[in-house]
């Protein structure tokens, strides 16, 4: 699979081509490629958020459970694959409870900037995990991202019962 230009940033391809040969069903293909639904558009899991959301926010637990021994032990140089999973992980999130595509990751904080459901300081908070990926506050960051972005899920699913 061609890697899109919009996509290419270094802390997630190193390649403007990735391997896709293993396909395997949804949400798993994320953990192999970054974005995969966003630049393959083959499904649309934007558009059914009520049952996507959940499946990364499950993905990015799953990844925190690997990830928390490895700080523990401080091995952090270990972490980074996972934390890079992780960062790719929340903004799907992001975009997807937003109703869109991930569009453009090479300048993701105007795009983030843009979306209208988003957490207090995102891009701050993005760019210093970005930036130090191995950093444990990091981890602890984009864990804190993460369980803010599932109370605005969640509280947007619980308006939508109600309307």
């Amino acid at each position: 699979m061609i890697v899109p230009k919009t996509f290419q940033h270094p802390l997630f391809f190193s390649a403007d081509f990735i391997d896709t040969h293993t396909f395997q069903p949804f949400p798993m293909m994320m953990k192999h490629v970054p974005f995969y639904y966003d630049i393959t558009q083959k499904e649309e899991p934007w558009q059914q958020k009520e049952c996507a959301l959940p499946a990364i926010f499950q993905l990015w637990e799953e990844e925190k459970r690997e990830l928390a021994p490895l700080f523990a032990a401080r091995q952090a140089n270990k972490a980074k694959e996972g934390i890079v999973r992780g960062i790719s992980y929340f903004l799907c999130a992001l975009h997807w409870l937003n109703e869109r595509a991930v569009s453009n990751v090479y300048e993701w904080e105007k795009e983030v900037q843009s979306l209208p459901l988003r957490p207090l300081n995102v891009v701050d908070r993005l760019s210093f995990i970005f930036v130090r990926p191995t950093l444990h506050h990091s981890f602890v960051q984009l864990d804190e991202l993460f369980t803010e972005l599932m109370k605005l899920f969640y509280k947007q699913m619980a308006q939508q019962k109600r309307d």
